[in-house]
């Protein structure tokens, strides 16, 4: 626990609103996000098919990565949910079972895209610019996630002091 307290804080969300109410919509952002990716897990066609084009080996790696991409979707779902419930309810253990499970869905994803971006590169040498376009995916998945993270610490990191006794009048 004491390693997410030792994040940066802000005083507010996006520069113009609250921390409550921003830590509202980045559960409900994280929700929606994981709800689009949840039907991967099923095994049917997802948002993509490149079976067409990829080799026996390469449509297994990407049915793989289908199946896990849904199931950490999922897993986001549910811990978005506890963001939505620690936010409104004043809730500090609920904002940090969210922190490590976005954590653990960013670095999932992170890997997933690492893994189709290395194929893209060195397996397929027709697609570098659909590598290309993964690699600044990671970069922008990485980023947003670090700022949720860092404001959803804030307001945890508030309802602790608030709810403390080492407060001076």
């Amino acid at each position: 626990m004491k390693y997410m307290d030792k994040l940066p804080t802000v005083i507010s969300c996006c520069f113009c609103c609250f921390l409550r109410a921003g830590t509202v919509m980045i559960a409900i952002f994280s929700f929606i996000s994981g709800l689009i990716f949840a039907p991967n897990v099923s095994h049917m066609k997802g948002f993509w098919n490149m079976d067409p084009v990829l080799s026996y080996h390469s449509a297994a790696t990407e049915h793989t990565i289908q199946i896990i991409l849904g199931v950490v979707s999922i897993m986001l779902c549910l811990v978005s949910v506890m963001l939505l419930v620690g936010a409104i309810c004043n809730i500090p253990m609920l904002i940090l079972i969210y922190q490590w499970g976005a954590l653990l869905y960013s670095a999932t994803v992170f890997l997933l895209l690492f893994i189709l971006a290395v194929f893209c590169f060195f397996v397929h040498s027709n697609c570098v610019l659909a590598g290309a376009a993964l690699c600044a995916l990671m970069v922008c998945e990485v980023l947003v996630t670090l700022y949720f993270l860092i404001v959803a610490n804030s307001l945890r990191m508030s309802l602790k002091y608030a709810e403390s006794d080492d407060v001076f009048y």
